[in-house]
Order: structure tokens, then C-alpha cells, then sequence
């Protein structure tokens, strides 16, 4: 597969979604704002062309600071096999997905990552956008559908969240001509931030002071490493989704360039989020160990690998860079 970001391809994949009857739009695993926000605001729109359509996320349970997203309590956790169009939003590569292949299904891979495999039959990929729901307002602009409201209040939530608030390496003059347009399509700045900072549950706040002890500087404090684990989650009651943004208090230090979180995975899995400010490409780094991301946001989850090993891997490759 390759891919395909011309605008013939565009249309294409709106004439493949116009001609199906069943779409089901599928993120990736533990899903983000960028995910959910992207999935929920292609749901709103297709709904618009009197399609049927699911949003499926198989991971359980979704972060409910996202709860306020227009349409999340229509979530489903399970794909229906009777699908006959897949869209994959905001996913490198299909296992993330969590999903099996239907038969005679096709499958569209709509994302912004550099490390995107290329699994759909047609794959609308853009490295140089901010968000998957940039990538996805494309294919909207050019196949002329209506933007409801809703739909831009969930791109809306999808773009601020991928670009910290419009603060990381990857915002350009596009990125602020896309928000102009979603806040005139209905998008509410100051309630879309309200949401997102303050509106935190208190298992978060209960877990983030049992992370921070575990704090640990390394190569000169050029590098800050956290971890979470099993333990933590179940005495704070916080879940797997309340940690995506804690590796950004790792990063925030003055002395470090880049900061890392290993979380333990109730299936004996590490996970390991990467973040960097100016330097390292993290991104080149999760992809050896089989992950992938951006230059200054990546992951991958490793398998029977002890912590410390891990660890000692991590920064031998990070010593090299620094």
C-alpha cells in the first residue's frame, strides 16, 4: 500500500464512503482527543449523508475528561462484522487498531503520523498536519460535505489537544487558518479549554503525586524518566487513560530534553510514551522498538523486558543522540 494525498485520492475515498451503507470509524487503542475528537466529528458529518455509522473504540474504560465530546455516550467497544466501510483514524498501523479484518469490508487509514504503515486500501496520511482531524477536515473540504456544529466541536477539541493548546513544533500559519474555521462553524474556544484543564477527575489528581515520586533523573538530567504502575492506578481508582499527559511533567524540567513514562499494562505489557523539546527525533526511537509517533511525541510497548533493562536500552540509545 502507499500513500495517497493528492486530491484524486481524496475523492476517491469520498466516493468509496458515499457508496457504502454500514461505516464504522475505529481509532486506535487507548485513545487521545485527537483520536476520539476526529472519530466523533467524522461520525456527526457522515451522519449528515443518512449513513449508518458506529464510532468504535475497543479500549474500556475511554478517558472521561472527554466525556463533554458531542456524541461519546454513543461510543460502541465492538466493531459490527455486518460493516462494509472501515475508517481508521489517528492510527499508524492496523494491530493499534485492536480489530480483526472483515471480509469484503474496505478500509480507509486516515492519520498525521510519520511512522503510518500504509494499511487501508486507501490511505489518506499528512506528516505535516497537527492532528488527524486535520487530515480528516481535508477529505470533508473536498468532498463538499456539510460541517455540523458538532463535528466541529469535536475536530476542534481533536486539534487544540494535539498541539498543546497550539504550543508544539508542528503549528503553522494552516494550523490556526483550520481552527479560525472550525470556531466559525460553532467551536467554542474558552469552553473547549475549560473542558479539557479543568475538568479532571479527582483519581487523577490522586495518582499524579504517586508518579511524580518516581521521578528519576539521567545523563546529567538530560533525561527524566516516570513510571506507573498496576498498584498506583488501583489505590488512586484512576484508569490507563489518566496518564496519557503525565510523561509532559518529565519534559517540563529546565535541564531535560527528554522525558519518558513506562506504565505498567494489565496484560504484563511495558508502555512507554516519549516526549523531547529541540533536539531528538523521538519518534525514530519508538520505531525501534516497534512503536512510532511524531519527532517530539512517540510510544511503543514492549513484552517480556524487565523495567530496568528497559530502561538501561532507553538511555544507551538516548546517550547517543544527546
Amino acid at each position: 500500500m502507499k500513500n495517497e494525498t493528492d486530491g484524486a485520492h481524496y475523492q476517491k475515498a469520498a466516493v468509496a464512503i458515499e457508496a457504502a451503507r454500514h461505516i464504522t470509524v475505529v481509532g486506535h487503542l487507548n485513545p487521545d482527543a485527537d483520536a476520539i475528537g476526529t472519530a466523533l466529528g467524522l461520525w456527526w458529518i457522515l451522519k449528515g449523508l443518512k449513513k449508518r455509522v458506529d464510532v468504535v473504540f475497543v479500549s474500556t474504560p475511554l478517558p472521561q475528561v472527554l466525556s463533554f465530546l458531542p456524541g461519546f455516550g454513543k461510543i460502541k467497544h465492538q466493531i459490527d462484522p455486518k460493516s462494509d466501510l472501515i475508517i481508521g483514524v489517528d492510527c499508524g498501523s492496523f494491530d493499534r487498531l485492536g480489530i480483526g479484518r472483515i471480509e469484503g469490508s474496505m478500509l480507509i487509514n486516515i492519520d498525521h503520523h510519520r511512522s503510518n504503515t500504509f494499511y487501508g486500501d486507501i490511505n489518506l496520511v499528512e506528516p505535516h498536519f497537527a492532528s488527524a482531524s486535520q487530515t480528516a477536515f481535508r477529505l470533508v473540504g473536498i468532498a463538499g460535505w456539510d460541517v455540523p456544529k458538532n463535528g466541529a466541536v469535536n475536530f476542534y477539541t481533536a486539534l487544540v489537544s494535539d498541539t498543546g493548546f497550539f504550543g508544539y513544533e508542528s503549528v503553522g500559519p494552516g494550523v490556526f487558518d483550520f481552527a479560525k474555521t472550525l470556531l466559525e462553524l460553532g467551536a467554542d474556544a474558552e469552553w473547549t479549554a475549560r473542558m479539557l484543564r479543568e475538568n479532571q477527575p479527582l483519581s487523577k489528581l490522586r495518582l499524579l503525586p504517586k508518579v511524580l515520586e518516581t521521578l528519576t533523573l539521567y545523563l546529567g538530567g538530560r533525561v527524566a524518566g516516570l513510571k506507573v504502575t498496576l498498584d498506583m492506578l488501583k489505590s488512586s481508582g484512576a484508569s490507563i487513560g489518566e496518564t496519557e499527559d503525565m510523561v509532559n511533567y518529565a519534559r517540563s524540567l529546565a535541564t531535560v530534553e527528554v522525558g519518558f513514562l513506562i506504565r505498567e499494562e494489565p496484560d504484563g505489557g511495558l508502555k512507554v510514551s516519549l516526549r523531547s523539546k529541540e533536539l531528538v527525533d523521538v519518534a525514530q526511537i519508538a520505531v525501534k522498538f516497534g512503536g512510532g509517533g511524531h519527532i517530539r511525541a512517540a510510544g511503543f510497548t514492549v513484552y517480556g523486558m524487565e523495567q530496568d533493562l528497559l530502561v538501561d536500552k532507553l538511555l544507551k540509545i538516548l546517550q547517543k543522540e544527546l
